[in-house]
């Protein structure tokens, strides 16, 4: 149970204008994580006054939206990170969606290049013909940023397997500003990348004494979290070995170490920011 006076779990509570929610449609990560489905991959959605917006739909991404009453025809923006599948594989339909049918140019497709325009290995993962029909594709690289509503997001450094892989920023007036990781292993100078963040949301794919090139384990996220000092942080995107270990234990080393109130999501937990930030459905 999360103590700090900014952070309750209410059974239920009234949604006013000046909040954000956040909805984890899925908290997996990694090949074996995705093809079996032990969590759900279906990324991360944001919702406030005056924005809407879909990061990292995987696989499951618009089945999950649908399940969790998230119309995805009301999306403003589509966010992909990087070029692994289960981050940007329902990113297609998901502009479909956007797009109502293919048939209203509208909303706002953002991620890195080789995503947008392709490299020497594949093509575009997100075809050209998609892209067109959003108002605006944006290639994001660490330090660009660019405006969803009233909301300004920035594209944030990582390292990762994927070179070109982005986290993300969303500062929203109403609430304040939601970090996002992404998947990155820990390098010198990743807090520099979150501080001022009210919540920060940390892939953690690894258990502790796991390490993984591109990836972070608790003792990864607790030098950030203890540098950046959110009123809250969230890990997720967990990868089998992490399943094994069981999330709620593992997470827990963050918090005690940190004493930033801390809690490993799970599918479907749903986020409320506004005055106090609390889960809405624990």
């Amino acid at each position: 149970m999360l103590t700090n006076n900014k952070i309750c779990s209410p059974s239920s509570s009234v949604k006013t204008m000046n909040e954000a929610e956040v909805t984890f449609l899925g908290t997996g990560g990694g090949r074996f994580t995705t093809i079996t489905q032990k969590r759900r991959t279906g990324g991360i959605r944001i919702t406030a006054k005056r924005l809407n917006l879909h990061i990292d739909p995987g696989p499951g991404a618009l089945i999950y939206s649908l399940e969790a009453g998230l119309n995805p025809q009301k999306l403003e923006a589509v966010l992909v990170s990087h070029r692994h599948p289960d981050h940007y594989s329902d990113a297609e339909i998901m502009v479909e969606a956007m797009t109502r049918g293919m048939l209203k140019k509208r909303g706002v497709v953002a991620a890195p290049p080789n995503i947008l325009i392709g490299n020497t290995e594949a093509g575009p993962a997100i075809s050209t013909y998609h892209q067109r029909m959003t108002k605006e594709a944006i290639t994001v690289k660490p330090g660009v940023n660019f405006q969803v509503g009233n909301t300004t997001i920035v594209a944030t450094t990582a390292k990762h397997t994927d070179p070109e892989a982005v986290g993300f920023k969303f500062e929203i007036p109403e609430v304040g500003t939601i970090g996002y990781t992404a998947d990155t292993e820990y390098f010198e100078g990743i807090e520099d990348e979150y501080r001022g963040v009210r919540v920060l949301i940390i892939s953690v794919m690894r258990p502790l004494g796991s390490p993984w090139t591109g990836h972070m384990t608790p003792e990864e996220a607790i030098k950030i979290v203890d540098a950046v000092k959110p009123e809250m942080a969230v890990a997720t995107h967990f990868g089998m070995k992490m399943l094994f270990k069981g999330p709620n234990y593992e997470v827990k080393l963050i918090e005690e170490k940190t004493g930033v109130p801390t809690v490993a999501a799970y599918d479907g937990m749903k986020l409320r920011i506004a005055e106090k930030i609390t889960i809405v459905n624990k």
